[in-house]
């Protein structure tokens, strides 16, 4: 085949570029397997048209098309075509060009016509030699453009990969093998993606005089004189292009230095492949790397776990012993660890309480677990289909418990931009629980007694009420009895709560619980994932924790085991422990004698109120008279701390922020 015989039809389809090369006079087009060029397009006819060679020129005729070829945006029955007219069949644009001219072998690059010497071949062998064993990736793409400066006498290359509009200048070199900056504003983008769609190579010895970049931006903007540009081919496949220039010299690029690219392309190409091979076998070596580490730490992993399977076995045999207590009781408590006898009553007590729809009141210290017991009355009891819902008392001051619990309308006080029912509404059907209900102002008990005699809530600002069906459950750690005897508490309310009563015993009193609460602690930390695996207790810290009398109870004795086991590497020893859990001061069992209050000339109630007075004014010197830090300092809500200071007439030293004297 012959340049002067050949011609290309260009074919594009989206994305997607196909160069043709025939050299007969007709070609046929359509998509029919027997065409010359087969079009794989739904809107193109079996035979759709066809292009003819005449001595001067091309013609395109349609052959009957059901949607006709469109040349320059026309239906067109036969026109004449020139190389680089564009002609549309279906959805497909074909374009008509000049042949490429035939590779050249290397024994043609360098002998053919004896324009070629020994000395160009022995470079040419030595740059191929390097190219082919270049194994990075990025080393390989640099020695290319050096090697198409060298070999073109060019000032500056470029090498340019990608299809379609995703391409970026990967390398950007000059003759002193010096990066050029900002590659992407040096060059003309129109050329390199005219070589790339079409695969045809292009080469100007002068753009400024060369008629078809005349119409270039690009070419008169760089004040590009000679331009070569070659089309890189990976498996057949155009994936980029070699683009070398020199912007001062004419006549830089011929027939010779063309041919040279030519060849260098595909060693290039080759050398690309292979590169991009061992790249993908390093990248899959990595990865089984990778799974062999894996694989061994999983296999680490698995022998832990093994290791672990007593402790597991263990904790089943635990729940086994749990399962046979729990038949003793009408209901399931495992909600509530405990099995001492103290528990024991408990339990038999709630299996009457949690059928019947009466109010429970729940006594006991603080950290006893009372809203255990009321999530397990909703739980366990008729209600559990309906919602469960907490506030606690002393968490709020009394204007704002009010609008919680009773709801309000919209417009009732400032602020109050839309209507919102309270907690009373929102437990309707199901269980409200009212924890620290002795902290509650005597104005609002009036209220919360007329909602449990009338069964209806009236929100604020509101003229209309609204029937509520809750079971009530409140908590307190305070006496309530002595709080009727002071007038803090109504005593109309009290007989009202006081329905069911439930007093939980405080740890000291049930210490046989003390390990199944530790092992209960530490399962949920592993759950939680503060610990590593499951952590173990030595026998010496569980004494310890047994021996000590935990005046904050089961919140205190939680909080302590988190805390030690966060600590340990894997087993809790005696030194993780608290020193005042390790060395408790001595202090007399409850079952030791002593002098009674009567024998020391007072009663319990002074005792009480002598140790309170004391502890309050104690807190407030360290606080400086803040009331906030004072309130948190004993553990109490500033609201009852407020109280307080005016039951016992404490002056805390003018408000907040003001320091109280010693």
């Amino acid at each position: 085949m012959s340049a002067a015989s050949a011609f290309q039809l260009i074919v594009r389809h989206g994305k997607d570029v196909e160069t043709h090369q025939f050299d007969r006079d007709v070609v046929v087009i359509g998509r029919s397997r027997e065409c010359d060029l087969v079009v794989a397009d739904r809107l193109v006819s079996r035979r759709h048209c066809r292009v003819e060679r005449l001595a001067d020129g091309f013609l395109l005729r349609d052959e009957g098309a059901q949607n006709p070829v469109k040349l320059s945006g026309r239906p067109i029955d036969e026109a004449e075509l020139r190389y680089g007219d564009r002609f549309v069949v279906g959805g497909t644009e074909i374009e008509l060009a000049a042949a490429a001219d035939d590779r050249p072998t290397l024994d043609e690059t360098f002998l053919a016509e004896g324009a070629q010497t020994a000395k160009d071949l022995s470079a040419f062998v030595e740059i191929a030699r390097a190219l082919n064993g270049e194994q990075d990736l990025s080393r390989l793409l640099t020695r290319i453009v050096d090697a198409a400066i060298d070999l073109s006498g060019a000032e500056r290359g470029f090498l340019i990969l990608g299809q379609g509009e995703e391409t970026t200048v990967e390398v950007a070199r000059n003759f002193a093998q010096e990066e050029v900056n900002s590659p992407e504003f040096k060059i003309s983008r129109t050329i390199a993606q005219r070589v790339r769609e079409s695969g045809v190579p292009e080469m100007t010895t002068n753009a400024q005089e060369d008629a078809r970049f005349r119409g270039l931006a690009s070419v008169n903007d760089l004040r590009l004189r000679a331009v070569l540009c070659i089309p890189l081919r990976i498996r057949g496949r155009v994936e980029g292009v070699l683009y070398v220039d020199n912007r001062l010299q004419n006549q830089v690029f011929e027939e010779r230095e063309k041919q040279l690219l030519l060849s260098l392309a595909d060693h290039a190409g080759i050398a690309l492949h292979n590169a991009r091979t061992m790249r993908e076998l390093r990248g899959k070596q990595a990865e089984l790397e990778t799974a062999l580490d894996r694989v061994a730490q999983l296999n680490a992993a698995l022998e832990g776990r093994v290791q672990e399977q007593k402790a597991k076995l263990d904790d089943m045999q635990r729940e086994l012993d749990a399962s046979s207590t729990r038949g003793r009781f009408r209901f399931d408590y495992r909600g509530i660890v405990g099995e001492s006898r103290r528990m024991s009553d408990l339990f038999r007590l709630l299996d009457k309480y949690i059928p019947a729809d009466d109010p429970v009141l729940v006594l006991g210290e603080s950290g006893t677990g009372k809203e255990l017991v009321a999530r397990a009355i909703h739980r366990l009891g008729p209600r559990k289909d309906g919602p469960f819902v907490s506030e606690n008392c002393a968490a709020l001051p009394e204007t704002l418990l009010e609008s919680e619990l009773f709801g309000y309308a919209k417009g009732a006080f400032t602020g109050a931009s839309q209507s919102r029912k309270g907690l009373l509404v929102a437990a309707s059907g199901g269980v409200l629980f009212l924890d620290e209900i002795g902290e509650m102002h005597v104005d609002l008990q009036k209220k919360l007694l007329r909602v449990l005699q009338e069964g209806e809530v009236r929100p604020l600002g509101s003229r209309e009420t609204v029937k509520v069906d809750v079971r009530l459950v409140t908590a307190t750690n305070r006496n309530l009895e002595e709080l009727v005897r002071d007038g803090e508490f109504r005593e109309d309310l009290y007989y009202r709560l006081n329905v069911l009563p439930v007093h939980l015993p405080p740890l000291r009193e049930r210490k046989d619980d003390i390990p199944q609460l530790v092992e209960r602690f530490l399962r949920e930390l592993e759950r939680d994932g503060a610990t590593r695996g499951r952590s173990r207790i030595s026998p010496e810290a569980l004494e310890c924790l047994i021996a000590y009398r935990w005046p904050g109870n089961v919140r205190e004795l939680q909080n302590e085991v988190r805390r030690a086991a966060i600590l340990a590497d894997g087993v809790v020893l005696r030194e993780h422990l608290s020193e005042h859990v390790r060395d408790p001061i001595a202090a007399p069992d409850d079952g030791e004698e002593g002098p009674t209050p009567a024998e020391r000339g007072t009663t319990l109630p002074d005792l009480v109120r002598d140790l309170e007075v004391r502890e309050i004014r104690k807190a407030l010197r360290q606080s400086n008279g803040n009331k906030s830090r004072t309130a948190e300092m004993l553990g109490v809500s500033r609201f009852a701390l407020q109280r307080k200071l005016e039951k016992y007439a404490i002056d805390s030293g003018g408000g907040d922020d003001t320091a109280v004297e010693a």
